[in-house]
Order: C-alpha cells, then sequence, then structure tokens
C-alpha cells in the first residue's frame, strides 16, 4: 500500500509544482563543446537494479499420475512447475521487500528493498525421478532492489556463487492451482505476510538462491515522435480511492487547478462539476514542426455519482474506464493503492469486490497497438511492468511502464505532475522539447521524502537512444547556432580541430550515426556538462 507522508513534508513537496515555468525548458546553451570521454533487461532505474536468482526445486505430481504416459506426465509436470515459479516469486517478494510495520504482520522478516518480477522465470530443466512422480526443475527468475541490495543480504558463497539461504512455504497442489482473481492461495493464511518462524515445519521447505545483477539497461527518450504522430497526445489520469485521507478527491482537485495554471482549457469551471463523462483539459503545443493537440481527463471515485467507489456499480464503472483508457489512449496514470501480486485499486476494496484491475489482468486485456506509456504510481508496482510486456497486443514493445521498487507516498500528487511536466516539457514558443528519462526518474525518486521509492522504467530497450526529432541530415554541416541545426535537440557543437557542426542530443551508446560516439556536452562559458550528443570520433 502507498503510505501517507508528514503534513510537513506534504507541505515541502507539493510547493513549487504550479505554474506555468514547470514546464517551459528555454533549450541548450549555444556554446557547446564535445567532451571527451573519461572527462566527465529491459529496466532502467537510476536508483535500483535488476537480480538474477537462481536455484533448484522440485514438484510432486498425484501418484496416480504414475502410470500414466510418459508424455502426459511431463505436462502436467511442466503445468505445475508453472504455478511453483508462481510460489516462488511470491515468497521471494515476502522476504525482500520492505515492510511498513503498522500494516505488515511480518514486519521483522526480510525486508531488503527488493521485489520479484513475478511472471519473467526459467525452466532451466526438468528432470523425472524413478517414481515417476517426482520431477526437478532449475529455476532462474528476475528481482529487481537497492543497487547494494546484495551487500544486505546475509549472503555466502556456495560453489563459486553468491547465494542466500531461504524458508519458502510449501502450499498444496491443490492450493497452487488456485489463482481466481482475488481468491488466489496466497492472500491466504499462512502464506499471505509469510514469516517461516511462524509455521509448522511440513508448510515450508528450505532453498538456496544463487543471485548475480542483470546487465544494466541504458538511458533513452520517450518516443515523442510516434506518441504525436496523429496530431494528438491524450492522457488520462485515475486517483484510485484512499483510505487514510480521501486523496482521491483531494488529489484529483489539486490536480484540477495544477492543469489549470499550466494553461489548460478545462472542460467545467470548477473540480465540483467533474464526472466521467465531463471531457478532456486541452491544450495546444508544437511537436517537430506539427501542431499537437494535448487531451488530459481525470478519473476518480466520486461518491453519490456513476463512479461511487463504495458501490459495486461505480467499482465496475471505475474498472471499465481503466480497461478503456488502457485500449485506447497513448497515456495511462494510474495514482493509488497497489503491492505486489497485486494492480490499481481503484474503488473501495473494503466495500466491493469490484474496481481493481489485477497485474495478471493486465497481461490479457486489450491494449491498444500503438505506443503507450503507463504509470503505475504505488507501493512496489515493479510486476506491472512485465505483465504489460508480457500482453499479447505487445509482445515486448510499443509500451514503457513506470513503476516503484518499494513504498511510494500517497500524500501528493506530485508524481503525476512531475511525469506529465517532464513528457510535455517545452519552450515558450510551444515545441516540445523530449527529456531523456533518467532526468524524470531522478525526480521522481527526489520526491519520495522519509522513503526510498526507487522508481523505473520497462521497455526502455525499444525507446529511442538519438533525440526523437533529431535532424541527421544536418549532422557534420557548419554552423553558428542550435537553429541552423533544426528544432529542440538539434545543437550546434564545437568539436575539436572541425570546428562547430551540427548534431543532435543522445541518450547513450549506440544512438549515432557511424562516425559518431554519443559524447558529454558542456557550456564552455560554464564549464557545465549539461547532457549528451554526438559527437564525430
Amino acid at each position: 500500500m502507498r503510505t501517507p507522508a508528514l503534513l510537513a513534508l506534504f507541505a515541502l513537496s507539493t510547493a513549487g509544482v504550479s505554474g506555468c515555468s514547470d514546464f517551459v525548458d528555454e533549450g541548450d546553451p549555444e556554446d557547446s563543446v564535445a567532451v571527451d570521454d573519461g572527462k566527465a533487461d529491459d529496466f532502467f532505474s537510476t536508483s535500483a537494479l535488476e537480480y538474477w536468482v537462481e536455484g533448484t526445486s522440485s514438484v510432486s505430481l498425484d501418484p496416480s499420475m504414475s502410470t500414466a504416459s510418459a508424455d502426459a506426465r511431463m505436462a502436467a509436470a511442466k503445468k505445475l512447475i508453472a504455478y511453483k515459479q508462481i510460489a516462488i516469486a511470491w515468497f521471494l517478494t515476502q522476504y525482500l521487500v520492505d515492510k511498513d510495520k503498522a500494516d505488515d504482520t511480518n514486519y521483522k522478516f526480510g525486508g531488503f528493498g527488493g521485489i520479484a518480477k513475478g511472471g519473467m522465470w526459467q525452466d532451466l530443466g526438468v528432470t523425472e525421478h524413478a517414481d515417476k512422480i517426482t520431477y526437478d526443475f532449475r529455476f532462474k527468475q528476475l528481482v529487481a532492489g537497492n543497487k547494494n541490495m546484495m551487500s544486505k543480504l546475509p549472503v555466502h558463497t556456495a560453489n563459486g556463487k553468491t547465494v542466500f539461504d531461504l524458508e519458502i512455504g510449501r502450499p498444496s497442489n491443490a492450493e497452487l492451482a488456485q489463482l481466481t482473481t482475488n481468491e488466489e492461495w496466497y492472500r491466504n493464511a499462512p502464506w499471505d505476510g509469510w514469516d517461516p518462524g511462524l509455521v509448522a515445519p511440513d508448510k515450508k521447505e528450505p532453498m538456496t538462491f544463487a543471485i548475480s545483477k542483470e546487465r544494466a539497461s541504458t538511458d533513452a527518450f520517450f518516443d515523442l515522435k510516434k506518441l504525436a504522430s496523429d496530431g494528438k497526445i491524450d492522457i488520462d489520469v485515475y486517483f484510485g480511492w484512499d483510505y487514510h485521507s480521501d486523496y482521491h478527491l483531494k488529489h484529483s482537485k489539486m490536480f484540477f487547478t495544477w492543469l489549470k495554471n499550466q494553461g489548460f482549457t478545462t472542460p467545467v469551471a470548477t473540480w465540483d462539476s467533474l464526472t466521467k463523462d465531463t471531457g478532456a483539459f486541452t491544450r495546444t503545443l508544437t511537436a517537430d514542426g506539427q501542431t499537437v493537440k494535448i487531451e488530459v481527463r481525470i478519473y476518480f471515485g466520486k461518491p453519490g455519482t456513476a463512479t461511487d467507489p463504495d458501490t459495486d456499480a461505480g467499482g465496475k464503472v471505475l474498472e471499465g474506464l481503466a480497461r478503456n483508457s488502457l485500449k485506447t489512449r497513448d497515456v495511462v496514470l494510474y495514482a493509488g493503492h497497489s503491492g505486489p501480486f497485486y494492480g490499481f485499486a481503484l474503488a473501495n476494496w473494503k466495500m466491493t469486490n469490484e474496481g481493481d484491475l489485477d497485474d495478471s489482468e493486465m497481461r490479457t486485456i486489450d491494449l491498444a497497438s500503438k505506443y503507450q506509456i503507463v504509470v503505475a504510481e504505488g507501493c512496489d508496482t515493479y510486476q506491472i511492468g512485465e505483465a504489460f510486456l508480457a500482453n499479447p497486443n505487445k509482445a515486448g514493445k510499443n509500451v514503457d511502464v513506470i513503476t516503484t521498487t518499494s513504498f511510494s507516498d500517497a500524500s501528493t500528487p506530485a508524481t503525476v505532475e512531475d511525469f506529465v511536466t517532464a513528457l510535455l516539457a517545452h519552450d515558450s514558443t510551444g515545441r516540445l522539447r523530449p527529456q531523456v528519462i533518467s532526468s524524470l526518474l531522478t525526480k521522481l525518486d527526489s520526491e519520495a521524502y522519509g522513503f526510498h521509492t526507487m522508481y523505473g522504467l520497462h521497455g526502455i530497450d525499444n525507446d529511442p537512444k538519438l533525440h526523437p526529432f533529431a535532424n541527421t541530415s544536418a549532422f557534420g554541416t557548419k554552423c553558428t547556432a542550435n537553429a541552423q541545426c533544426g528544432g529542440p535537440g538539434n545543437l550546434c557543437v564545437s568539436m575539436g580541430t572541425l570546428g562547430k557542426r551540427c548534431t543532435a542530443a543522445c541518450a547513450a551508446d549506440g544512438a549515432c550515426p557511424t562516425s559518431y560516439t554519443c559524447k558529454a556536452v558542456a557550456s564552455s562559458s560554464t564549464s557545465t556538462i549539461y547532457g549528451k550528443a554526438c559527437a564525430r570520433n
């Protein structure tokens, strides 16, 4: 669940997030110079890393299966192994995830700022025992956590590998197969709030996990060119029901005012008049010389209306709206309660079972075939990233998902505002100026007062490493000012003996044309590195 910060911190976090100045970026220095090197997964974070964990486990079929054919036994074993992989991910998460003393009964168990990806696993070999019902398998799963998580874990060395030991639960085969949404086996005692010190020996099994760092992904840009290709960027924002202090109402109201202050035309005069049907906040910007209409819609559970969060009917409406947004919109933001093996809590789960969209459902719902961005702002939403990437309509592409790897702050809508600010950053003439994703993630991390939220982005390997509006045809031509090289993101940079030449911003190596390398660039007058650009080798 998301965690409320102290009111004093809330006041600090919301100060300075209003006003048009947050959107405006007046551009890059005109005295840029390329800086020589040495002077200055598909998941990317400035504060977290992904790790592979590996081990060996086993499953046992019902004794009656011993007389079945070898193919039938293996098929049944592989099905049971998939269930066991879910269990391993669940118990790994219960061990690694940060705990809240007020909300978690097992807050003394583990707590290393980590979380299993869930659904991201590999079977590395299945071996049948002589009894024809027991099968060993090797597994490999992804987890994410602090960059120093391995130094926090009680690790030791075995067979040349760094390993840690953990007692996981031993649900029955019948329990493992119980995965109906909201009725999953792991939501029941003793598996929920797992603490092996409190259960009988026959309910747990020891396991050793090898752990190593996953390959790190590199920085990139959101693909604003794709996003704006149809002349419109539509953004739907959902504020999930909150039991702390009705933040779904307070934050939607604050965001209403914030959008007005950013120059959006409002569909209604006041927040009180907002309903699910009132339409979009609108304004116009330009993207690479083309006019783009920006539309933002706000949804939340509003008592006494069709989206009343305390009712089954209201919950169904909210979930239906969210499903439609994910099917049609360019950008969908959710800010509300979440957690491991969970998703979006749109309605009051204390009053209704409706109005939730689980991570398991995100794997199969109807998503748009176009490029989309999803923001999952809530506690421990890391697993949601893989769920969207695994959806058949995406197949690992055309979606960027921002998630968290620990607690997030429920007491402020700053994450929503910071994201919209970064996505729609523009100069005073209304030209969009795409920003590197790392700058947004760093900003989001800085807003997590009192927490180490560890924001990250899934899908970054498919994003452009070269500025989306780069004018590559101008690369290498002589210049004296940035404007001679193209629009925002195109730069006039001093390249040593070559003098000043046209180029463009980049995010990482591999982004630039042949004979160019992505290098740091600095203002020669201030000797300050401000970004990266393609420079001649």
